[in-house]
């Protein structure tokens, strides 16, 4: 399994993103996605979320408060955007912030839809009525209902019938296009009649009312599973069927929404006896869910800094997919790549594991006129996320870590491989290799280039990529990472940069003749501001000061 860890540039820990479809700029204009991401005070959009590598965080969203169009006057963000969620019904992302459920339209028109930021409290009620205390973790159910809970309780807002006004909206536009003269006039006056309509519908105020269960604990995590089956899209009349799976600390849940009176049923996890004791293995902690096409829901379970990711199968069997990822992760997201997303909790950074997950149909809304051309890249990489799916035929241990693959490809792809594991070597049959003193971490990379040929590799990583990619006979990955590192030089990293490069071997020496060239070019910079770091590369190799130092002009030669 591929996983990253990226950090971002971003000013508060991510609480949490949304992919939605924005209709296209111009009349045949396909639409397109945008991933947003909920930094703090900022909804930010995550550049590269449709493919795979090159992420960026954008900047931020210029908001606007809605009604007000265009005014100049961007929406006033008073508390943190919090649990965004993409609505198909209404097509419109909606999020928590401070007491209230907010709605971003494609205009990105922000208006509060329920609830008060500022006002704490409970009442159902329409929209401007109704309180909420702390609302977290938003799901839509694609079919015209929100939920959301607040402690133990789960809260409904049903959001205004906009389907008929947008069917017949797209209707009359459609009938404007395909008639001549005076009828197309008509038409168009129809379809601007349609058009009020809907937007008059997506201002009337939600519904808001509080589910007649209460769960025994505080719900920690929340997903809407169709009625119609895992992955297929919703046909519930206006919120009415399918079920909500929520977890506890300890257990997950599923709550039947057609009928009223039904109880939760226990599908994993750790469930209280009659006597109120916990009885069974639980979770540890977790910080929300997210629901697959196959009905499978992701669980980041955190303990002690580090977090396993667990997959619930629709019938209850656990499945650990990852363990001991650094820091305590939350909010998954599955992105258009297929990626699972987690946040930390306490740091800006995503985290990415690629699964080659989709999204329930129902939540995916118009695909794109003409979808994505499929490449052997790609279809590479999204097989060696899936892994362990029994297709591997050798396991790689890399201190303490185990990464599943397939001999023929690390055959043809890296000599090291060829010589380790090719059938008239020593290894040709084994079912398992050790590289014991080799970082986890950089050989996850270096096995995402070796299937797909692609690899960002991140600063901190550079040094362990750049070693570990020359071990394995792998001079394109080692380049790229060396000019990594090599795009840090200055006057503060060059000397540790030149002990590095000249304690590593021939695939080094490129490197090391360019860092010695910047080294003389700054010299009089390096002795006036890094003295110290000289003085280390006196102690730990005079041989490499004393080449530097013949490269100097005789005048700034200073005898040691």
């Amino acid at each position: 399994m591929h996983f990253l860890r990226c950090t971002l540039p971003a000013s508060e820990p991510v609480k949490g993103a949304a992919t939605r479809i924005l209709p296209g700029a111009r009349r045949g204009e396909a639409p397109s996605t945008q991933t947003l991401l909920a930094c703090g005070l900022e909804l930010r959009p995550l550049t590269g979320a449709d493919a795979h590598g090159g992420l960026e965080l954008g900047p931020p969203l210029q908001l606007y408060a809605h009604p007000a169009a265009r005014g100049g006057n961007p929406a006033a963000a008073q508390r943190p955007f919090l649990y965004p969620v993409w609505d198909p019904f209404t097509s419109a992302i909606y999020m928590c912030q401070g007491h209230a459920v907010l709605r971003l339209a494609s205009d990105d028109s922000v208006a509060v839809v329920a609830g008060d930021v500022g006002e704490s409290g409970v009442r159902d009620g329409p929209g401007g009525a109704a309180r909420f205390c702390a609302p977290r973790f938003l799901v839509s159910d694609c079919a015209g209902s929100l939920y959301v809970v607040e402690g133990k309780r789960i809260r409904r807002l049903q959001l205004p019938d906009v389907g008929a006004g947008r069917g017949a909206a797209q209707e009359a536009q459609a009938t404007a296009c395909g008639e001549p003269g005076a009828a197309a006039g008509q038409a168009v006056a129809t379809a601007a009649v349609a058009a009020t309509d809907l937007t008059a519908a997506a201002e009337r105020e939600v519904l808001v009312s509080t589910l007649p269960h209460q769960a025994s604990a505080a719900v920690w995590g929340l997903a809407f599973e169709s009625g119609g089956g895992s992955g297929g899209s919703s046909n519930s009349s206006r919120g009415g069927g399918g079920s909500l799976l929520f977890t506890t600390d300890t257990a997950l849940y599923r709550l039947p929404l057609a009928d009223p009176t039904a109880s939760p049923s226990l599908v994993a996890g750790a469930a209280a006896d009659g006597r109120g004791q916990t009885v069974g293995a639980g979770f540890s902690s977790v910080y929300g869910i997210v629901l697959d096409s196959d009905g499978c829901v992701y669980v980041p379970d955190f303990d002690g800094g580090t977090t396993s990711l667990l997959r619930v199968a629709p019938d209850g069997a656990v499945t650990t997919i990852a363990e001991g990822l650094e820091g305590d992760l939350s909010c998954p997201s599955i992105l258009p790549n297929g990626c699972l997303a987690l946040f930390d909790l306490d740091q800006a950074a995503v985290h990415l594991l690629g699964l080659g997950l989709k999204l329930p149909n129902c939540h995916t809304g118009p695909a794109p006129a003409r979808p994505l051309p499929r490449t052997l890249p790609a279809d590479l990489g999204a097989l060696l996320g899936r892994q362990p799916d029994g297709t591997a035929d050798v396991t790689i241990v890399v201190g303490g870590r185990t990464f599943h693959a397939h001999r023929l490809l690390l055959c043809a792809r890296s000599d090291y491989f060829q010589q380790r594991l090719g059938a008239d070597f020593a290894d040709g049959s084994a079912q398992q290799l050790d590289l014991p003193d080799a970082d986890p971490e950089a050989f996850e990379l270096v096995l995402l280039f070796l299937y797909s040929g692609e690899a960002n590799v991140p600063l901190a990583l550079a040094a362990s990529v750049a070693e570990l990619a020359d071990r394995l006979l792998l001079p394109e990955l080692c380049e790229q990472a060396a000019a990594v590192l090599e795009a840090t030089v200055s006057v503060s990293t060059v000397v540790g940069l030149l002990l590095w490069a000249d304690s590593r071997g021939p695939a080094f020496s490129e490197l090391l003749t360019r860092l010695k060239g910047w080294y003389v070019e700054h010299h009089q910079a390096v002795m006036r501001e890094a003295e110290e770091e000289v003085g280390l590369l006196m102690a730990r190799s005079p041989k490499l000061l004393l080449e530097l130092m013949r490269g100097l002009p005789s005048k700034q030669r200073i005898p040691y």
